[in-house]
């Protein structure tokens, strides 16, 4: 967990803002809810359409994730606090392995190989004068949780997976005219894993466990047109970020330790996205994401002490894609309700997939609401329900003890969010 009294936000925030900061972060420990092991959890009021318009800034600051743009032009300071409830339940049928020697493995049978966690995320932006703005978002755009029993037929292949991000990402928009608006901001990113899988011995099974973490940094930037007074335009782009990651990987029962290091990269993604305003009451939306998973090819680690324990990971996935389609009817000065529903082409296929990360192709339908409390108080709501295309993994590895791991996953998915929004 990081030591969140160390970071430096870039603007003063008061003793009561800063405690929010700590508690939500601290929250921090999820599944995958999106392909490859994306999030998709970054805003209560764009789950509600399931990002249908977020690039284009219809929701409320936390768009921003998308693209900085949306911000300028801004009256009045803006704060919000998420936080996403992931139920997620990951059933492996069917599982069968075979040793190297040709021996059938045996082991438990798992029911729910997926965690139930809390997602948090932070949003702050200040208008700085009429045509500038200033925004800071404390998200976690990437995650993983999977967790196997240690006795269970894969469990030299993986027993349980972490994968923990924040990003940090400072940012300004600038309102060129009245039509256009471009944004640009800085990520600081930290990221954390936690692997672990079964090791085969002459005796009982041992585990080997890898732990490791290290920052890094990239930028994102986007531009928002309205093109009349019923019809927005908007891209926003998410670099890439690399990370050169220095480990410790050991097998405790086996007296094995090393320290290693490896290269990893969380991908770019690109976003396009219009909304349309029907009349007073109705407004349509879409967005278009591509995320660059092509970039995770393979992962080579490198033991210093003891090269007994160099790890090599192929994944070969390919890109995503995610459509979104939303609509948001206003009912009156105090409530809105909105509805979305989206497919998202997952960044693994059975030739690619294993068992740390088993998803498939999805459909997700969402529905949210605004209520406001008082004047520059509100509250949000979402509920998505992901509808997942069963997933096969097919493992033939000659570099285990395990030459082979077959199983057809069954996936449910269940998200409950809600943020607090304050304007002042």
């Amino acid at each position: 967990m990081i030591d969140m009294y160390k970071l430096v936000l870039p603007m003063k925030l008061n003793q009561k803002y800063f405690s929010i900061v700590l508690i939500f972060l601290s929250l921090n420990s999820h599944q995958s809810f999106a392909a490859g092991y994306s999030t998709n959890l970054t805003s209560t009021s764009g789950l509600g359409n399931i990002y249908a318009g977020s690039v284009t800034g219809i929701h409320d600051v936390s768009d921003m994730f998308f693209n900085p743009a949306i911000t300028s032009g801004l009256k009045h300071k803006e704060f919000i606090a998420s936080v996403s409830y992931v139920d997620i339940k990951i059933d492996p049928d069917n599982v069968s392995g075979r040793f190297s020697n040709g021996t059938q493995a045996t082991g438990t049978e798992v029911k729910n190989a997926g965690t139930n966690k809390l997602v948090p995320a932070l949003y702050l932006a200040t208008p700085i004068n009429d045509k500038i703005a200033f925004g800071l978002s404390i998200t976690s755009p990437f995650g993983l949780s999977t967790k196997y029993d240690k006795n269970w037929i894969g469990r030299y292949h993986a027993v349980e997976s972490s994968i923990t991000t924040y990003n940090i990402n400072p940012s300004l928009s600038y309102k060129i005219n009245e039509k256009l608006s471009v944004g640009a901001g800085v990520q600081a990113q930290y990221l954390e894993a936690l692997l672990t899988k079964a090791v085969r011995t002459s005796g009982a099974d041992a585990i080997g466990r890898l732990h490791g973490s290290d920052w890094g940094y990239g930028y994102n930037f986007g531009v928002s047109y309205q093109a009349n007074d019923q019809l927005k335009l908007a891209i926003g782009y998410r670099s890439k970020i690399d990370y050169k990651i220095i480990c410790v990987t050991q097998v405790a029962d086996l007296g094995l330790y090393s320290d290693f290091h490896a290269e990893t990269t969380t991908p770019e993604s690109a976003t396009i996205g219009a909304a349309f305003k029907l009349n007073k009451k109705i407004e349509l939306a879409y967005d278009g994401t591509w995320t660059r998973w092509s970039r995770l090819q393979s992962i080579v680690a490198n033991a210093h002490q003891d090269s007994r324990l160099n790890y090599k990971a192929d994944f070969n996935w390919h890109d995503s894609f995610l459509h979104s389609f939303g609509a948001n009817f206003t009912l009156n000065d105090t409530w809105l309700i909105r509805s979305g529903i989206a497919y998202e082409k997952d960044a693994t296929s059975n030739s690619t997939r294993e068992p740390r990360v088993p998803t498939g192709d999805r459909v997700s339908v969402g529905l949210g609401f605004n209520y406001k409390i008082t004047k520059g108080l509100s509250v949000d709501t979402a509920y998505v329900h992901q509808f997942y295309k069963n997933a096969k993994v097919n493992i033939t590895d000659s570099t285990t003890t395990v030459n082979s791991l077959e199983a057809r996953y069954k996936t449910k998915v269940n998200v409950f969010s809600v943020a607090l929004k304050k304007e002042f």
